[in-house]
């Protein structure tokens, strides 16, 4: 008798559903709210890698390191994922990366700068099916929290920026591509007024700034 496969690299959609017994649907929101990180498996893709470093101007760049042939599972922004998933496929041009790093497609071909990742490639890699299945039985296992009493006062509240990634996704779906990326700040900002929260301004630049660039990168490839 063959021996049972207990530990596999990676899982699929329908593996983790039936796992899980829950929905893609579901693990898609588990996603967007970066509860859960998706990956794709890929051969010898041509990827770039390197840091990223706030200029005088406040804008942010890319500082190549390395372009090289990539074998293996790079991980998916959630953005990304929440397409693919919603739309059955999406065009990618970066990949998750650590604090402080990037990792991007790089081609001489400019029409050739991004990657098509499909739903039915999807996997989770094993490593974060354990974080997350260990999260969520410890989320289970904790005492629930205590009564929040709204007239206190004391620290600032901490801000929800698993929601805040929510809303923006929901946003550029249903409401558009602010025209620049003050503009798309702003919007934030109002968001987070309407919950009477007010971060720092350039809390909120430096976390759209990411996607803001990644957009405008991928507007540039389209053809004229």
């Amino acid at each position: 008798m063959a021996p049972r496969i207990l530990k596999k690299p990676c899982y699929g959609l329908a593996e983790l559903c039936q796992r899980w017994s829950v929905t893609e649907l579901d693990i898609a929101n588990f996603a967007i709210a970066g509860e859960l990180t998706l990956s794709v498996v890929v051969v010898r893709l041509p990827l770039e890698e390197g840091s990223v470093e706030e200029m005088e101007d406040g804008h942010f760049a890319d500082i190549p390191e390395r372009q090289h042939w990539f074998t293996g599972t790079l991980d998916l922004w959630p953005h990304d994922v929440w397409q693919v998933m919603t739309a059955g496929g999406h065009d990618v041009t970066s990949f998750r990366a650590d604090q402080g790093r990037y990792r991007s497609l790089w081609s001489r071909d400019a029409e050739a700068g991004v990657f098509t990742v499909r739903r039915d490639r999807l996997v989770l890699r094993h490593a974060e099916l354990e974080r997350f299945e260990a999260a969520q039985e410890a989320a289970a296992a904790a005492p629930p929290p205590p009564p929040i009493c709204v007239g206190a006062r004391g620290a600032a509240p901490k801000y929800d920026w698993d929601e805040f990634w929510c809303e923006v996704a929901v946003s550029m779906q249903f409401d558009g591509m602010p025209a620049s990326q003050a503009a798309m700040v702003r919007r934030m900002e109002e968001w987070f007024a309407a919950r009477d929260q007010h971060p720092d301004r350039s809390t909120v630049k430096k976390k759209i700034a990411l996607l803001w660039r990644r957009h405008q990168e991928a507007l540039a490839r389209l053809p004229a």
